[in-house]
Formats: structure tokens, sequence, C-alpha cells
């Protein structure tokens, strides 16, 4: 089958690519397409590719355990991954390593969540944060697949496209933020996979349904706001645990990158309390939580995440784009190098760049 590739143009500053066709297709050519791109990462002494290579090495027989937990039970979005690799023409373990990095132990931290229902939809932003030197990599995709609802993404090369923050043409957004577990879970699965899964369901109940029942072999935070049902949900999985928080009328959703909702200071998630990304991560959502307290819309969601102390600005932890979806409004802001750009978002979840 013939893949049809589009590129709408950049969105502030961000290159946009648009992917139509059967799965088996749209994964290769997303490979293929960008697999100067893939190539750049793994190249880059300190994106972190060598060190998850070789930490996968150095833990082989976890590595192994959880890659066969998740192409068991996740074998469509694990087959996804192969494909991605065959038209990067990069060998496929190396990107099993880099996809469960947050599997096989510490990812650093970065990112930001802000959710809320309101009178007339739901409002969701999310910081995508990272090493500063991948900023020039990162990119916004689209696959439109014809088995599934179509998804728009900020993405990082040669990951499984579900990582950091996804809106669907089924009316699903959703975020995602690190949170680190000491053990991994062995029987659970890659989180990346469980989050593409979660992505392609067609109603917010298959989606929830998906985070609650699907062990993560490490962690994630799951912002998710639910457009039809109107409704946003917190979701944390961590080593094979999970806590689902709906949200509150009038009482929005903040996460950043510690545990929460699940008690952290179990044996196998518990982080030293003076770990220093620990402390930024409450440092973070302190500020976040001040930014954000008198936030109605999607602009006001988009200046708390780029508010002081909220807004990653340094190597180590920067922030490559901030994006909020306004439901009622049918608007998207997404602010990456360039000048925010405000858009129609459900033309935006199928690859279209209309203005607003």
């Amino acid at each position: 089958m013939t893949v049809s590739i589009q590129r709408p143009g950049p969105v502030s500053g961000l290159e946009w690519t648009v992917l139509r066709g059967d799965r088996k297709h749209v994964m290769r050519a997303l490979g293929a397409e960008h697999s100067d791109l893939v190539r750049a990462q793994r190249e880059r002494s300190d994106g972190g590719w060598g060190e998850n290579v070789r930490r996968a090495h150095a833990t082989a027989a976890r590595f192994e355990d959880i890659v066969a937990a998740t192409t068991a039970r996740l074998p469509l979005e694990a087959q996804e991954l192969e494909w991605i690799a065959q038209g990067a023409e990069i060998d496929v373990a190396e990107l099993w390593a880099q996809n469960l990095r947050g599997d096989l132990g510490r990812d650093g931290t970065g990112c930001s969540d802000v959710s809320f229902a309101t009178s007339d939809g739901v409002v969701l932003g999310h910081n995508e944060d990272g090493d500063g030197e991948m900023r020039e990599l990162i990119r916004l995709i689209t696959l439109d697949i014809v088995e599934d609802p179509a998804v728009t993404l900020v993405w990082y090369p040669g990951m499984l496209p579900a990582n950091s923050f996804v809106t669907t043409s089924a009316g699903l957004v959703f975020g995602m933020d690190h949170v680190p577990v000491a053990v991994a879970d062995r029987a659970g699965c890659g989180r990346h996979f469980v989050a593409r899964h979660a992505q392609r369901q067609r109603t917010g109940m298959d989606a929830r349904n998906v985070l609650t029942r699907i062990p993560c072999a490490g962690g994630f935070a799951f912002d998710m706001a639910d457009a039809p049902a109107g409704r946003v949900d917190l979701i944390e999985s961590a080593a094979g645990r999970w806590a689902h928080t709906p949200g509150a009328p009038g009482v929005p959703h903040l996460h950043t990158n510690h545990l929460r909702a699940i008690d952290g200071t179990e044996p196998g998630l518990a982080v030293a309390d003076d770990d220093a990304w620990l402390e930024e991560s409450r440092s973070r959502l302190t500020a976040l939580r001040q930014a954000s307290s008198h936030a109605r819309t999607a602009g006001d969601v988009v200046a708390a995440l780029r508010a002081e102390g909220v807004r990653g600005r340094t190597d180590d932890l920067y922030t490559f784009s901030t994006v909020v979806v306004d439901t009622g409004s049918d608007e998207i802001v997404v602010q990456g190098p360039g000048d925010a750009w405000h858009g129609r978002w459900s033309a935006f979840t199928r690859g279209e760049k209309v203005d607003l």
C-alpha cells in the first residue's frame, strides 16, 4: 500500500510530518523519513542512546523479561517498533533499549501537566522537557492509520510515538510525565507501549481501562482529557501498581515528576528524599501550582507552563514545547522554539494546519 506523506509546514518552529496509510507501511515510512534524525540522536555523545544500550546489556535478564512481557501482551505495538527500526535501518534491539529507558532505570526528569474540566469542555496542557541537546531533533508527527483514530504528537526520533504529548481524532488528549521507580516490575510492559495502546483506543473508557489494567514495568503519570465525556483523569502507573484519580469540578490536576497518588515511599518505588531531581520536581510543582491558580483558558495554561520555575531553560532540563488544548473552543496552542501558534484542535489531530 502506498503511504501518503504531507508536510503542513512548521508550527512554532517545529517541523511537522503527516503519514497516512496502513499500519505497516506508515511505521516503516516513519523510520525511513526520519532515519537521519534517528542516527543523529544515536551519535550524540550526551543524548543518552549509548548509555541506554549499555544499561540494557548490563541488565540483560531484566531487559529480556520486559521485552518478552511487552511482546506477549502488546504484540501490535511491539511490531510497530520493529517496523520503525526496519524503516530507519537500525538494530531493533537498540530501539528497545531506548524505549525501555524508564523501565530499566532512572530516566532523568522533566515534563509538567495541567488539566481541568470547564463548563463546555476540557483543557489540558503539557510541557515536553528533556536533555537540551535534543532540541533540534524534536518533531510533530501525525499518524493517520486506517485501522485507528488519527494521532498527532510531539515525537523523539527512534521512540514509539506515544511518550510525550498526544492528541487523537477520538477526542482524547494525553500528557505523560516520567516518574522514577527503584525496582522495575519485570512482568510489566514497557510504559511507551502501554501508552501507545491506550492512545489507539476509540473511547475514553477503553483508554482508561488500558491504563489501569496493563501494568507498566517502569513509571509514568498519564494526564488524560476525554472530550466526549467532558472529563479529565490522572492515572499513575509504576512498577505494576497504579492509582486513578478522576477530576473533580473546579479542581485542576497538576503533575510533574514524582508520585503523588501512589505511595512513593513503598519498597521498590522509593527515591532518596535528598535526591536532586526529586527536589527539582517538587519545586517545579510548587511553581506550577502558584502559576496556574487562576487558570481558566488555554492562554492561561500556556502562561503557567512557561512561568519562571516551571519552564526548563537549562541543558539538563530544557522545555522543547508547550502544547495546550481547549476542547470547548476547539483550540490548540503550540509553543516550540518560535512564537506561539493558535490552531483548530480538531483539524490538528488529523494532520491539518488550520490557523485561528
